[in-house]
């Protein structure tokens, strides 16, 4: 029986088709807009940070992971992706949920202890994953952009979401893309 892949969504077939510059170009646009006026545009982002960090490789993270870890699991999905993802800001918490619970009940058995509990975004950042422009999780189920801050797309969001000139890795994205 022969097998087929699943089709592209069609964001991701829309960012293969459009040259690196272009790709790049929109994307700058687009996350500036999003950090400046806070426009939802997720979907977008991610597949263009998908096909840019593709076109530039990678190499995956070696860090181990709990499989049984609801946020764990939610890390390796964004390494799956290509280092980018969207996902709902629902989602994001809902996995979060099993490790601040166990933080809670940590602090409550041994209250003098210093025990804190940390939040959603301090264990993301714990895991080596970023909030897209973040650094909050938007609330209800507003689509959101999840990322690995040591990738180069990554990095480039970061300094985006920060404010930062961006010309250096511009260069090095348009430089390393193939």
């Amino acid at each position: 029986m022969p097998t087929t892949t699943a089709p592209a969504h069609p964001v991701q077939q829309a960012c293969r088709a459009m040259t690196t510059p272009e790709l790049l170009a929109d994307l700058l646009s687009t996350a500036r807009r999003a950090v400046r006026i806070g426009e939802q545009h997720a979907p977008f982002i991610a597949a263009a940070c998908s096909v840019l960090q593709q076109r530039c490789g990678r190499s995956l993270p070696a860090r181990p992971f709990n499989q049984e870890d609801p946020a764990h699991q939610l890390i390796v999905q964004v390494i799956t992706s290509g280092g980018v993802m969207a996902v709902s800001a629902e989602a994001v918490r809902e996995a979060m949920m099993p490790t601040l619970h166990a933080q809670m009940w940590a602090r409550e058995q041994a209250p003098h202890d210093g025990r804190t509990v940390s939040t959603h975004e301090e264990v993301l950042n714990s895991l080596g994953t970023r909030v897209f422009p973040g650094p909050k999780i938007p609330t209800g189920r507003a689509m959101t952009v999840l990322y690995e801050e040591d990738a180069l797309l990554g990095r480039l969001l970061a300094a985006l979401a920060a404010g930062e000139d961006v010309d250096a890795l511009v260069e090095e994205i348009t430089a390393a893309a193939v």
